[in-house]
């Protein structure tokens, strides 16, 4: 089965063409300043307090570095935006508590303050939540942690926190241009979400993170379009997505983690156009346990230390062609356990010194012209429509 989805931008233009009217339309905004330096006479010299003591509707500008006792707090409320003038810090004296949770909220905004330590920020049961420009570090916990909430980033950085960068369970997190990266854990990871990660102004990058760089489990969705997923450490692996998952990636590398490039399993389906999967320490890419793995054409998996592609355990290929298997320390592909391939036009498949450019195995069934991959075991014992 293939999937299709509308792309990462137009759905960005959606978000972005439904925050704007909801902010603005019918709605007179309150101005409401923030100076945590105390030099503006009559203004809030705490984040929390300006919050508490404006209504909805309030447009509230930040000047210096806000220290909350016990963070910030938007509970119930509607169409608040908090812009940093021209540039602001948020931060608490509470290490292990939030620095802002957002909580049973609609269209708050948050644009290109700095928020540095607490446990990070906590999205719960919201929607429309935007931050935009915005620097994310040093959480004790998760730098984001959402659940069943839908939030647009656009641009920024997640940097540092001690656990994962951002962490979702339900709703929809938009990731466009931000920097995910030295975080102690996962860089992104993600259950029963619907996860859009595309590139803004510049790419998305997830980088030099602890464990793993992105996660999808439990009928997540991801839609990725260039997509930088690079030296992620752990030896787990740069991209997975298991049980019941799917996820389409155009453009964008998977490139230098210390593990498996990725891991499709547990009935998962994997899609790739034009992307780079090279230099990982395990396999290229694995699909195994009843997964779909489809190349679309301008894949290129190389210098992999492991196998090109594993197709295990009842699991299925196909190819669309134009793509490249090279340069592997492991055999190009192998097929095994009842899995099949299907190459609906060729792909360039070369081996590296005593391996195998295609190996099938263990009642595996392979349907397409294979004669140009060379050495390789697989018989016609293997071929649905045998060719010598």
């Amino acid at each position: 089965m293939r999937l299709r989805s509308y792309g990462p931008k137009l759905l960005c233009a959606f978000l972005l063409l439904f925050l704007a009217s909801s902010l603005s339309f019918g709605q007179t905004f309150t101005d409401v300043f923030v100076d945590c330096t105390g030099a503006m006479p009559g203004a809030f010299t705490s984040l929390n307090q300006a919050i508490a003591n404006s209504p909805d509707n309030s447009d509230f500008q930040v000047i210096g570095t806000c220290t909350e006792s016990i963070g910030v707090t938007i509970q119930n409320r509607r169409n608040l935006v908090i812009i940093a003038d021209p540039t602001a810090t948020i931060q608490t004296t509470n290490p292990g508590g939030a620095l802002i949770l957002i909580n049973h909220s609609q269209n708050i905004e948050i644009d290109n303050l700095t928020l540095n330590g607490g446990s990070g920020v906590d999205i719960f049961d919201s929607s429309t939540i935007s931050l935009i420009g915005n620097t994310i570090e040093n959480s004790s916990f998760f730098g984001i942690n959402s659940n069943n909430s839908d939030v647009l980033m656009v641009d920024g950085s997640v940097t540092g926190s001690t656990r994962s960068g951002v962490v979702t369970s339900g709703g929809t997190m938009q990731i466009d241009g931000v920097n995910i990266s030295n975080n102690g854990r996962i860089g992104i990871s993600s259950a029963t979400t619907h996860l859009i990660i595309s590139d803004g102004n510049s790419p998305t990058v997830v980088n030099n993170n602890g464990v793993a760089g992105v996660q999808l489990t439990n009928s997540s969705q991801g839609d990725f379009t260039d997509l930088q997923i690079t030296n992620n450490a752990g030896n787990n692996f740069g991209l997975q997505a298991v049980t019941h998952s799917a996820v389409v990636m155009q453009g964008g590398s998977i490139t230098g983690n210390t593990g498996v490039g990725v891991n499709c399993g547990s009935t998962t389906h994997c899609e790739f156009l034009q992307t780079q999967i090279n230099g990982n320490f395990g396999n290229g890419v694995q699909a195994t346990i009843n997964s779909e793995l489809n190349l679309d054409g301008g894949v290129q998996i190389s210098g992999n230390q492991g196998v090109g592609v594993l197709v295990d355990q009842h699991s299925a290929f196909a190819s669309n062609g134009g793509n490249t298997i090279s340069g592997n320390t492991g055999d190009g592909l192998i097929v095994n356990a009842l899995s099949t391939l299907d190459f609906l036009a060729p792909d360039t498949i070369t081996a590296t010194a005593n391996n195998l450019a295609l190996n099938c195995n263990n009642g595996s069934l392979v349907t397409g012209d294979i004669s140009t991959y060379k050495p390789k075991k697989c018989g016609v014992a293997f071929q649905a429509v045998p060719i010598h």
